[in-house]
């Protein structure tokens, strides 16, 4: 590949870095916000939290940590960028899995919800397949 081919894919992956670096910290936010109004529920209820529910907050917050970081190394063109992403894949594949059983949709609004789970899970594997294009082509340093 020319040196201005490479250029250009190494501006593309940055975008892409900081799509998933931002995305990353708004699931960080989203998994906060979801861990503290279960916290608060279950003291106004006075009974503990679900583990299966509070299971799922902390996955949420795991994937929102491995997607910022993802999206950080990416966006810095480093190849450890790789191992971070193929990390994340591994935890939302056993998550689903998991979840799956633990947590089935129990209405149509969480069935589509879990639906878009998997297609943005779908979308991170084909993205883990882009960055390691990218490591063997050695745009990431």
């Amino acid at each position: 590949m020319t040196g201005g081919g490479v250029e250009i894919l190494g501006w593309a992956a940055r975008a892409v870095g900081l799509f998933y670096l931002a995305g990353g910290l708004f699931t960080l936010r989203a998994g906060r916000m979801e861990a503290f109004l279960d916290t608060a529920i279950a003291r106004i209820e006075g009974q503990p939290a679900d583990p299966a529910e509070r299971l799922r907050g902390w996955s949420m917050m795991i994937i929102g940590a491995l997607t910022a970081l993802s999206g950080l190394l990416l966006l810095l063109l480093l190849k450890t960028a790789l191992y971070a992403f193929v990390a994340n894949a591994v935890w939302q594949v056993a998550y689903l899995a998991w979840a799956g059983r633990a947590l089935p949709p129990d209405t149509a609004l969480a069935a589509a919800g879990r639906g878009r789970t998997i297609n943005a899970l779908v979308v991170w594997l084909v993205m883990t397949g882009l960055v390691l294009l990218l490591f063997e082509r050695g745009v990431l340093t």
